[in-house]
């Protein structure tokens, strides 16, 4: 399951658990020690929620989570979980209304990210195959989901096709054309345990690659 619906299903169960955490006594304040801890436990979930969805910490509603939670303490805790679920009702509606463009961009970036570091180690430590098998995976996952950024259809379509329709309509340079179909060889030969076929300086080309990519396309 894509991380970015795993963090939207999280945003909901918090915005439903809220729904009885932030009732308080005929006073707003929580009812008991048990009540607060429970309170406590929620504003730091659901703070970092909020620091997951945007990376961003200008951002006004990473703001106000920060603030909500850094006065959160004693009885009158449970107010800050109804503000809390209330904010996490509004970034849940601007996610879905594709206000936040950049949600699933960033995370996939990140993730993206973690594994570049993993085929990094694998090439410094001279194991070639083993970097060639995932900057190749991420290359294509990463390339793919370019394209259906811009509305080219990729499904069942080789990637060598892709990179020409990519570069035609000037999404990536010719230069950046030709790099693509270094990653994209590389890509091919590794997963089909082609070792002898590439190279290490073939697995750069790869990572350097794939991390322009992201920076351009998916961790603006």
């Amino acid at each position: 399951m894509p991380f970015e619906k795993i963090l939207r299903d999280r945003i909901v169960s918090l915005i439903n658990e809220g729904e009885h955490l932030r009732v308080g006594d005929e006073f707003g304040d929580a009812k008991s020690i048990e009540h607060i801890q429970k309170c406590s436990g929620y504003v730091a979930a659901a703070n970092h929620a909020v620091q997951l969805a945007i990376p961003d910490p200008k951002n006004a509603y990473r703001k106000r989570a920060e603030s909500i939670e850094s006065s959160s303490e004693g009885f009158s805790i449970a107010r800050n979980v109804g503000e809390l679920r209330f904010l996490l009702h509004q970034l849940l509606g601007d996610i879905d209304a594709g206000l936040l463009v950049s949600f699933a961009d960033r995370i996939r970036a990140e993730t993206f990210d973690d594994f570049l570091d993993h085929a990094k180690k694998y090439l410094s430590d001279g194991r070639k195959n083993e970097a060639g098998v995932i900057s190749g995976v991420v290359f294509e996952d990463s390339f793919r989901r370019i394209c259906r950024k811009y509305n080219i259809e990729e499904k069942n379509q080789k990637l060598d096709k892709l990179i020409s329709v990519m570069a035609t309509n000037n999404i990536i340079s010719q230069t950046k054309a030709k790099r693509a179909r270094v990653a994209a060889d590389v890509r091919t030969k590794a997963t089909h345990a082609q070792w002898d076929e590439f190279d290490k300086d073939d697995v750069k080309v790869t990572i350097d690659f794939v991390e322009e990519l992201i920076m351009s396309h998916f961790d603006s």
